[in-house]
C-alpha cells in the first residue's frame, strides 16, 4: 500500500521552482526600492508612482507636465511636486526631473537631490576621508557631503557604506514635504 502510495506521488509532475525575485529598476535608471544606513538603523523607501519633482524648474518643464496631464501637488521653496500618472514614465520623458521616494510605514516624501552625507569612523578625520572618495568633500559638523549628480546618489552611497573610515552614508535628501 505504501509504495503504490509513493508510486501515485512520484508520478506527478512537479513544478519548477520560481527564481527568487529581484527588485525592479525604473526605466529611467532610478531603483523602485532603496535601503541604507543612517547610523546603524536601516531605513527603506519605495518610488511613489504618482509624483515627480522639480528642482529650480522652468517654463519648459511645466509645460510639458501638464500637456501630459500633471498637476501641481506641492511647491515648497525651489522644489515643485507634480501629481503624475505614472512616475516612471515621466522620469523616462523629462530627465531634469527627480523621483519621489516614500518612507516605508510613513507618509515622508524624499526626493535625491544630489549627494551623499557621510559619517566618518571615529579615528577617520576630514582629510582622509577626502583621500578615500578623491578629494571632493565638503565637512560641517562632523559630517560630510561627497557631491555627485542625482542619479548617482544610489550608487555612491552603497560603495562608501563599504568603505574604510565610513561609520555610515545616506543619500542627501529634500525632505520637505508630507504625502497628500
Amino acid at each position: 500500500m505504501i509504495s503504490a502510495l509513493l508510486a501515485l506521488v512520484l508520478s506527478q509532475p512537479v513544478a519548477p521552482v520560481a527564481p527568487a525575485p529581484t527588485l525592479p529598476e525604473a526605466p529611467a535608471g532610478w531603483p523602485t526600492v532603496v535601503t541604507w544606513s543612517d547610523g546603524g538603523r536601516e531605513r527603506t523607501a519605495h518610488l511613489d508612482e504618482s509624483l515627480v519633482a522639480e528642482r529650480g524648474g522652468d517654463e519648459h518643464t511645466g509645460a510639458a507636465l501638464r500637456s501630459q496631464g500633471a498637476m501641481v501637488s506641492s511647491t515648497r521653496g525651489k522644489m515643485r511636486l507634480w501629481r503624475v500618472e505614472r512616475a516612471q514614465v515621466v522620469l523616462v520623458a523629462e530627465p531634469k526631473l527627480l523621483p519621489v521616494y516614500r518612507d516605508e510605514g510613513s507618509p515622508k516624501l524624499r526626493v535625491p537631490i544630489g549627494g551623499v552625507l557621510v559619517v566618518p569612523a571615529k579615528s577617520t578625520t576630514a582629510a582622509k576621508l577626502r583621500e578615500v572618495v578623491g578629494g571632493k568633500v565638503v565637512a560641517s559638523g562632523g559630517v560630510v557631503r561627497v557631491p555627485c549628480p542625482p542619479a548617482k546618489v544610489f550608487e555612491l552611497t552603497r560603495t562608501l557604506s563599504g568603505a574604510a573610515g565610513v561609520a555610515w552614508a545616506q543619500p542627501d535628501w529634500w525632505l520637505g514635504a508630507q504625502g497628500k
